[in-house]
């Protein structure tokens, strides 16, 4: 590979690299707390289910696909009007769900 190559290689790599910074945007989060703690928490408050998830807590049997439901299409069995999130995709909505689902027994199980 003459210098001039190298120099080529080098400079592209660096290029491609620079737009990797590692920032973590709602686009490209994936876990279940990382969604929660961005999408849910502030409404929902910093204790467990909070405040407005509290009536779900005698809801012994609550399935992540229910909570899915509300996610993105604000189809709940109760009068609560929640925003919905069209934009997260099916996995980062199944993912919040079953975080909010599993927070929920946590939180049963006090």
């Amino acid at each position: 590979m003459h210098l001039s190559q190298r120099a080529s290689t080098l400079i592209l790599t660096a290029i491609l690299l620079s737009g990797c910074d590692g920032e973590i945007t709602p686009e490209n989060m994936q876990s279940g707390e990382e969604l929660y703690n961005y999408y849910c928490k502030n409404c929902h408050e910093l204790k467990g289910p909070g405040a407005n998830m509290e009536r779900y807590a005698g809801e012994k049997n609550l399935k992540p696909y229910k909570v899915m439901l509300m996610i993105k299409f604000n189809k709940a069995s109760s009068k609560h009007d929640m925003i919905t999130f069209t934009q997260l995709s099916d996995n980062q909505a199944e993912a919040v769900s079953e975080y909010t689902v599993n927070l929920i027994e946590r939180h049963l199980n006090r």
